[in-house]
């Protein structure tokens, strides 16, 4: 699979009707911890190679790290033409906690666990937020992302099609795996979808109270759901079983995150859908 994405082609750099720091700000807050996603995603996938079962897919995960270390490069060269700072390395302390995870999916050497958390959990939020950064935001940043977005659903559909395959072969262990990367990621990627932050802000030497969403038009909780719409969407599509993302998904109200639809909270038709606090499979 080669890479869609291309540096802009834009020579002059134009920014909003009405920049001011606080845009540039969010800006440098938000691509620097894009960067730190990609930065995770190069490390997952160098890590997953061994765990692939043919030649074939080896190679065509060297090539998603390779075009991962691209976006860090593009994203980069973003701030440098926009003038703001872009840290070239993790620091939130989220990134970390899953890339521990990611490595303990490793050593147990559960390649399910490992693609849920690179190509589902963690492309899917990428996708929620190169979509956001196409919105209300400068011409260059915009071509940018979109750019970057495309190879992220391209990430997004291999794992698709990897887990479904597995999912064939072995549902119950595939669902396992859902269940162990669920409960340890995706509290640590929403708790980042907030209006604060734990290191970042200090690292970049700005304000955290003052780098509001609302300079790009965007509201938080409406990003938040639209993450776990995302989620969901990414779940049924790789075809897990419904009784098992039920519980999942309503586990995330105590995170914070409720989907804008809640047909997996009601009944299913084999009885009443398992509770929320149900981390067990149920099917």
């Amino acid at each position: 699979m080669q890479s869609t994405a291309t540096m802009p082609t834009s020579e002059a750099v134009p920014t909003p009707a009405s920049p001011d720091k606080r845009y540039f700000d969010l800006m440098a807050y938000i691509t620097s911890n894009t960067v730190a996603g990609e930065i995770m995603a190069v490390e997952n996938y160098s890590e997953m190679v061994p765990l692939m079962p043919s030649t074939d897919a080896k190679i065509d995960t060297v090539k998603q790290a390779f075009e991962e270390a691209k976006h860090i490069r593009m994203l980069s060269s973003l701030g440098k033409r926009l003038d703001y700072e872009v840290k070239d390395r993790i620091v939130e302390p989220q990134w970390l906690a899953i890339r521990k995870h990611f490595s303990a999916a490793v050593a147990k050497r559960d390649l399910a666990a490992c693609l849920i958390i690179q190509d589902i959990m963690t492309e899917t939020m990428a996708i929620v937020l190169y979509r956001m950064l196409q919105r209300d935001t400068d011409p260059v940043t915009r071509e940018t992302a979109a750019a970057i977005l495309k190879d992220e659903e391209l990430h997004l559909q291999m794992g698709i099609d990897r887990l479904a395959g597995m999912l064939e072969a072995d549902r119950e262990a595939v669902h396992d795996a859902l269940i162990w990367a669920h409960h340890r990621v995706m509290p640590e990627l929403f708790s980042m979808v907030s209006t604060s932050c734990h290191s970042l802000c200090d690292e970049l030497q700005v304000d955290c109270g003052g780098i509001g969403l609302d300079s790009i038009r965007t509201d938080i909780e409406a990003l938040r759901v639209e993450a776990l719409d995302t989620y969901m969407e990414s779940l049924d599509r790789v075809g897990f079983d419904v009784r098992v993302t039920t519980p999942l998904i309503a586990s995330m109200s105590s995170y914070g995150a409720v989907p804008s639809a809640d047909l997996r909270l009601r009944a299913t038709d084999d009885g009443a859908a398992c509770g929320a606090t149900d981390a067990a499979r149920c099917c």
